[in-house]
């Protein structure tokens, strides 16, 4: 099996990653179709945040908690705005998979549950989503970062907030969506200036035209110095920008898009090892 797979359940298509598919895990990334969004959010479109109607987002949501197995209350999202901030959410967090942002965690762009059945969702259109995933703790992460939260370290922040919980950094797997990569995003000076002594020549690339960002490659130096071992984190090969005939892209579409969405859950299975 490839490390990551694009599925079809309905009318829905979606990645998922080899290393949280032995069923002790429900995870996705969604593509950009099987909805019923209206152009320029067509058609999977699952941000209620971007100008779509909200009838039709509703009903993408519908479609996709049915395609994947789990009911609206289970659903736990953010109010993500570009930082670090993480939230532990329980049970008693459950929001709806078809409530909007007013109902979401505020200023929330990490999500950490030890709970099973509770459905942690998280929104991209080319920034990447980031899943995290103890077997032995049975403890799960999934969040949100551009190169805001990239260079403010979501990535490390996420494992040591996993580690606070009694994970251990040797068992952590993690996933990377697709984003848009180093072929695409170009950054201007002021990137350069507030990433300066964050980013190196490594991710800061230099191209005919100017400066362009491994998102990607940022997120991955951050986990291995972080001490996640690099067979346990499977990276997307897909470029949101480049692949547009399967996924949104924020900037290629000029900020008027929709959005994918990464969904996490543990299901029932066996007791953590603590």
């Amino acid at each position: 099996m490839a490390k990551e797979e694009i599925r079809t359940t309905g009318d829905i298509n979606y990645l998922t990653f080899e290393n949280l598919t032995d069923g002790e895990v429900l995870h996705a990334f969604t593509l950009r179709h099987g909805g019923v969004s209206a152009a320029p959010y067509d058609t999977l479109n699952l941000g209620a945040h971007v100008g779509d109607e909200p009838a039709a987002v509703r009903k993408n949501r519908d479609v996709l908690a049915k395609a994947l197995g789990y009911q609206a209350h289970q659903v736990v999202s953010g109010q993500q705005t570009h930082g670090i901030n993480i939230e532990l959410v329980t049970a008693g967090n459950g929001l709806s998979a078809c409530e909007f942002t007013e109902t979401a965690l505020p200023d929330t762009d990490g999500l950490i549950c030890l709970e099973p059945n509770v459905v942690l969702l998280a929104y991209a259109a080319d920034c990447t989503i980031l899943y995290f995933f103890d077997p032995h703790r049975r403890c799960i992460g999934l969040a949100h970062a551009g190169w805001r939260g990239a260079v403010a370290g979501m990535a490390s922040a996420m494992v040591e907030a996993m580690g606070r919980l009694g994970c251990r950094r040797q068992n952590i797997r993690v996933a990377l969506s697709p984003s848009i990569g180093p072929c695409c995003y170009q950054v201007g000076d002021n990137v350069a200036r507030e990433a300066a002594g964050h980013l190196s020549r490594d991710v800061l690339l230099p191209g005919k035209d100017g400066l362009y960002f491994d998102l990607p490659g940022y997120h991955l130096r951050l986990l291995q110095e972080a001490g996640i071992r690099a067979k346990n984190i499977i990276s997307s090969r897909y470029c949101t920008s480049c692949h547009q005939q399967y996924f949104f892209s924020y900037r290629s579409a000029g900020g008027r898009t929709g959005r994918m969405a990464g969904i996490l859950a543990l299901t029932p299975s066996r007791k953590a090892v603590t």
